[in-house]
């Protein structure tokens, strides 16, 4: 399929791989096995075992209670996971519903999570739906991760008028000693 292109050179027909390539299923990579597949590798070894050396009671017995054993293993680590994320929950219920009528300070965020400034007020309701708790002050909604402190605490200015006096006396002090 050679034909004659400008100035006597010869075009050729190309393949392109990308649009001869047809794409296969790819199969998630699962290396945990399941009770079924465990039932179905028991049913082909018994299907496949050698005739004059079939496998022992003891060796089927030990692959059931191995699989048996993994198979606890695994509800009860599921299990425990379940707790975990309930307790978790209740954990962060108990403790948005203990700051009810407490002061507090929480950050202002707008929506694109960026910080306006700091709130203070008393926590005037908890809302437990969902889950996260959210608590309202000042009539509006706040996660409790917002919250950055708890009851009075000190502007930064009386913190640093509280410096400035310590600061003047160990002057003081210095420009004694220096004379």
């Amino acid at each position: 399929m050679a034909t004659t292109g400008v100035e006597g050179t010869t075009d050729t027909t190309r393949v392109n791989p990308a649009n001869t390539y047809t794409r296969k299923d790819v199969q998630a990579n699962n290396s945990s096995l399941s009770m079924d597949d465990f039932w179905k590798l028991l049913a082909a070894q018994l299907r496949y075992q050698d005739s004059s050396n079939p496998m022992s009671n003891s060796e089927m017995m030990g692959q059931l209670t191995q699989m048996a054993t993994m198979s606890a293993m695994d509800n009860m680590s599921s299990t425990i996971t379940d707790a975990m994320a309930s307790l978790s929950q209740i954990s962060l219920s108990s403790y948005a519903t203990s700051l009810l009528g407490q002061e507090i300070t929480v950050v202002d965020l707008d929506k694109q999570g960026n910080l306006i400034g700091e709130v203070t007020g008393k926590v005037e309701g908890v809302a437990l739906t969902g889950s996260n708790p959210y608590i309202y002050v000042n009539g509006k909604s706040y996660s409790l991760s917002q919250i950055v402190s708890m009851g009075t605490v000190p502007k930064k200015d009386e913190e640093n008028e509280d410096d400035g006096e310590n600061k003047d006396e160990s002057e003081d002090q210095t420009q004694t000693e220096a004379v």
